[in-house]
C-alpha cells in the first residue's frame, strides 16, 4: 500500500539482534518492541503493522505473541513506511517473524524498561472502566497473587503486610470484579440480579429443563460435551431424572466434597430454597440417576462408534465448552437435533478461517456468538442469570 500516510515502501535492509526490553500494543494492527541491541548496547525500536498493507493482521498477532519481553531475538528491518515515525532514537519496521535466539523462561516476571521516548513511569493508571487512579493507591498485582514483587524497592504500588494481606486481597478481587461487571455489561441482558459464576451449572440445568423439558420426556437423554466433572449433568440427572452422558477427553476425578456440594445445591434447587443458605437440611438426592462418562471427543468417529447413544440423545449441550463449542453446533445441525451452548473462549488464532457474513474476523466472544448464530437462521439467543459469559444459543428443530 502506498498513499499519503505510507508513501515509502517497506524494504528490509538491516539485521539487528538484542534483548526485548519493552513491548507495547496499539490495537490489533500495530505494536512496537524496544530492543537493547547487543552490538551497540543501545536501544532501538521496531514496529510491526498491518494498516499499511505490509503484512496481515494475523501475522501481526503471531509476531506479537512471540515477542516476549526479556527474550533475545534477531530481526530483519527497514525504514518505516510512514516517515513521520522518525524519532531521536532509531525506529525500524519489519514484516517478518522474529528469530528466537534465547527465549526468556525465568519463572520470575521480567521487569520491562519504560518505553522509548517516554518521560519516565506514569504516576497514574487508566483502568478498564476508563477511570484514572494513582498507582500509590493501588495494590501491586504481583504481590497480591504471588506474595513477591521483582520491582521492589522501586515498585510504586502498595505491598500490604502479612497481617493486612487477606483483607487487601479481598479488596483487590472485589474491585476487579466490580470493574469487570461495568466493562462487560450488555444492555440487552435483562438480568439485574444474578447468581455467582460458581452457580452457572445449576442455572443452566434449570433453564434446560424449562426450555427442553418436553423434548426430554420419555427417556431421551442429554449429551453434555466438554462437560468437565459433569456439573450440568449431575443437576439434570439428580434433580430432574434426565439421562445424561458426559463427553470429555480426560475423565476427571470427582472428589467427595464435590458430590456433597452438588447434592446440597440440587436439594435446595428442587425445594426452591436459597442456594446460599447455611441452614442444616436432610441431603438426599431427589433422583438417584447418575450420569454416564465417556472419555473421548465429539467428532465424526464418535457419531459412528456411538450411533445408538446419538439415537437416544434428545439434546446436545455445552457450557463454556471452549474448542468443542462449534463442533456441538455443527453436529446438532447436521443431525437435526436440539442444542444449547454457552460460548466463552474463541481461540481465534487457531481458527482463522472463521468469517462473519460481512467478511469480518472472529476474534471476540461477541463475534463468535454472531458467527455461530449465522450458521442457521433458526438459532435463538437468550441470557442466563449468572455472572460471566451468560449468553446461550439454542436450536429447536421444527
Amino acid at each position: 500500500m502506498s498513499n499519503d500516510r505510507f508513501p515509502r515502501p517497506l524494504v528490509l535492509t538491516n539485521t539487528i539482534q538484542g534483548q526485548i526490553r519493552h513491548r507495547r500494543k496499539l490495537g490489533k494492527d500495530l505494536f512496537f518492541i524496544d530492543v537493547l541491541v547487543s552490538e551497540t548496547n543501545s536501544k532501538e525500536q521496531i514496529l510491526f503493522r498491518s494498516d499499511d498493507g505490509s503484512m496481515t493482521r494475523e501475522n501481526v498477532q503471531d509476531i506479537y505473541r512471540s515477542a516476549r519481553p526479556g527474550s533475545i531475538v534477531r530481526a530483519t528491518v527497514g525504514l518505516p513506511t510512514n516517515p513521520k515515525e522518525s524519532c531521536s532514537y532509531k525506529v525500524w519496521q519489519s514484516n517478518e517473524p522474529l528469530v528466537m535466539i534465547e527465549l526468556y523462561n525465568d519463572p520470575k516476571t521480567f521487569v520491562s524498561d519504560p518505553p522509548l521516548g517516554s518521560k519516565g513511569p506514569k504516576e497514574t493508571v487508566t483502568r478498564q472502566d476508563g477511570s484514572q487512579k494513582q498507582k500509590s493507591q493501588m495494590y501491586c498485582k504481583f504481590w497480591i497473587n504471588q506474595r513477591e514483587c521483582v520491582r521492589l524497592p522501586n515498585c510504586p504500588y502498595i505491598h500490604p503486610s502479612e497481617e493486612e494481606y487477606e483483607q487487601a486481597r479481598k479488596e483487590w478481587i472485589d474491585e476487579r470484579l466490580t470493574i469487570r461487571k461495568v466493562t462487560t455489561h450488555d444492555p440487552e441482558d435483562p438480568h439485574t440480579s444474578k447468581k455467582s459464576h460458581a452457580m452457572r451449572a445449576m442455572v443452566f440445568a434449570q433453564w434446560i429443563h424449562e426450555t427442553f423439558g418436553d423434548i426430554l420426556k420419555g427417556g431421551m437423554g442429554v449429551l453434555d460435551v466438554a462437560g468437565g466433572k459433569g456439573d450440568v449433568s449431575m443437576f439434570l440427572s439428580h434433580a430432574f431424572d434426565i439421562p445424561t452422558t458426559v463427553v470429555e477427553p480426560e475423565i476427571r476425578k470427582r472428589p467427595n466434597h464435590w458430590y456433597v456440594r452438588l447434592r446440597r445445591l440440587t436439594c435446595r434447587m428442587v425445594r426452591n430454597e436459597d442456594p446460599y443458605s447455611n441452614e442444616p437440611m436432610i441431603e438426599k438426592w431427589p433422583y438417584e440417576t447418575e450420569p454416564t462418562y465417556i472419555g473421548t471427543l465429539l467428532d465424526d468417529a464418535f457419531l459412528v462408534e456411538h450411533a445408538d447413544l446419538m439415537a437416544k440423545t434428545g439434546l446436545i449441550v455445552g457450557m463454556h465448552a471452549d474448542q468443542a463449542t462449534e463442533p456441538i453446533v455443527d453436529v446438532a445441525l447436521k443431525s437435526n437435533k436440539p442444542f444449547a451452548v454457552i460460548p466463552c473462549c474463541v481461540f481465534g488464532h487457531e481458527n482463522r478461517e472463521r468469517r462473519l457474513a460481512n467478511g469480518g474476523q472472529v476474534v471476540t466472544t461477541e463475534e463468535f456468538i454472531q458467527y455461530l448464530s449465522e450458521k442457521d437462521s433458526r438459532i435463538q439467543k437468550s441470557y442466563l442469570g449468572f455472572e460471566g459469559k451468560n449468553v446461550v444459543l439454542y436450536y429447536r428443530p421444527q
